[in-house]
């Protein structure tokens, strides 16, 4: 039997935790480079966007554009 690897384990992790830290690479209108998390209910229709600079922003879903996914 092989030896489980550090990216091994680091995928069992996620599959255990329901990958809660799962979302989106986003950016607003404003160019604000964010993500979000599949976690996070909506708030009057709007997305939570947290950005980089660890600010959170409620942007609406239809003027912020996805540029990737998050594991």
């Amino acid at each position: 039997m092989e030896e489980l690897t550090a990216w091994d384990v680091e995928q069992l992790k996620r599959i255990c935790e329901g990958n809660n830290r799962s979302g989106y690479l986003v950016q607003t209108k404003k160019g604000i480079i964010g993500r979000t998390k599949h976690t996070d209910a909506r708030m009057n229709g709007k997305l939570l966007v947290y950005t980089e600079e660890g600010n959170k922003l409620l942007c609406d879903p239809n003027t912020v554009i996805f540029k990737g996914f998050i594991d």
